[in-house]
């Protein structure tokens, strides 16, 4: 009797641990994409160096301590034409996805951060539009975070804040963090707007230190 009420139970907890509320789920890889303004402001210095070497080994340093599965993806926008009227037309629809969606290989990293110098206007509507798309060809799943790093607000005419809001609202759940470098208090309250139509927030930073900071701590808490 004793031995069939023991098998009894076996059975059920072999039932139990087999449904699906207790099947084990392979956790989707997080997607981080980092979109780095490169217009012409960006070659301007911050306590003696450029902002844009700054930014570079910022984001060098960040995206070397995210954890070994996150797939990460660095476009670059505001890279070609200048920063004057004739080259206004080009630059405002540049924007190039230079590394990824892939794992950080820290040599072939570096070579994407380096492909172009500061040059041109701040297309910055454009590139989150551009970021939704590489995101929806990715399929990308779990969790998706943009982070931007720029010196100032929109010079081509779109709407950053309803790029941003089609990127977190429309069926990809993502959010769009700003860490506005060296930036003027009208320029941080259109990248603030930015930050809250994407669901994310916004920081300042105001030189080197500050930006290592910012991007250290958001890697640190990335997995948490």
């Amino acid at each position: 009797m004793k031995r069939n009420i023991v098998l009894t139970i076996l059975a059920s907890l072999v039932l139990l641990l087999s449904s699906p509320a207790h099947a084990v789920t392979k956790q989707e890889p997080a997607h981080v994409v980092i979109l780095l303004d490169l217009s012409g402001s960006m070659a301007q210095s911050v306590e003696g160096e450029k902002k844009i070497d700054i930014a570079k080994r910022s984001i060098q340093s960040f995206a070397s301590i995210l954890s070994e599965d996150t797939q990460v993806l660095l476009r670059v926008f505001g890279h070609e034409g200048t920063n004057r009227n004739a080259g206004k037309a080009v630059s405002c629809s540049s924007s190039e996805a230079v590394y990824g969606f892939g794992a950080y290989e820290p040599s072939t990293f570096q070579q994407a951060l380096n492909v172009y110098k500061p040059t041109g206007w701040t297309p910055l509507a454009k590139a989150l539009t551009d970021t939704k798309q590489d995101f929806e060809d990715h399929l990308a799943a779990g969790k998706n975070i943009v982070y931007v790093v720029s010196d100032g607000e929109e010079t081509c005419g779109g709407s950053p804040s309803q790029a941003a809001k089609e990127l977190h609202e429309d069926g990809i759940d993502t959010i769009v963090n700003i860490i506005g470098f060296d930036v003027d208090e009208k320029e941080a309250k259109s990248l603030k707007s930015v930050a809250k139509a994407g669901g994310g927030q916004y920081q300042p930073a105001a030189n080197a230190e500050e930006l290592n900071r910012i991007l250290q701590q958001e890697a640190s808490a990335f997995g948490r």
